[in-house]
């Protein structure tokens, strides 16, 4: 937390300046105090404005980067092989043949339900009379 200095202890501090250095040579103390001030701000900017020059240089640096990647490829044809990759990928399932149909073999048609005794006829079955005849 950073203390806050109010107007009592403000002129607590003025008036120890003022005992200890003296009326005379208080005035340039106060000069020499705001132009160590300056100076510390100064620095203190320099440094921030190198950080952010040193920032800007990094991303400077990152686009020439991604230029020179650019110019070195085409990316046009890039993205072109990727669509043909992406349609030949989706049109290789279509183009398949199906498998050849055997007689009754596997993968062929399925072999019709035969009837056990008892069971009653379907509707669309003649009756068993019909049958015999």
């Amino acid at each position: 937390m950073i203390p806050q200095i109010g107007f009592t202890e403000l002129l607590l501090v003025g008036a120890l300046a003022l005992i200890i250095v003296g009326p005379k040579d208080l005035p340039l103390m106060m000069r020499k105090v705001g132009k160590l001030w300056g100076q510390a701000r100064g620095l203190a900017r320099e440094f921030q404005s190198s950080f952010e020059e040193l920032g800007r240089q990094a991303e400077i640096e990152e686009l020439r980067k991604e230029v020179e990647a650019l110019k070195r490829g085409d990316p046009v044809k890039d993205i072109q092989k990727e669509l043909d990759e992406t349609g030949d990928a989706v049109m290789a399932p279509l183009n398949r043949k199906p498998p050849a149909d055997d007689a009754h073999g596997a993968g062929g048609a399925p072999e019709p339900e035969t009837k056990a005794e008892g069971d009653t006829p379907d509707a669309g079955d003649p009756p068993e009379d019909a049958k015999s005849s």
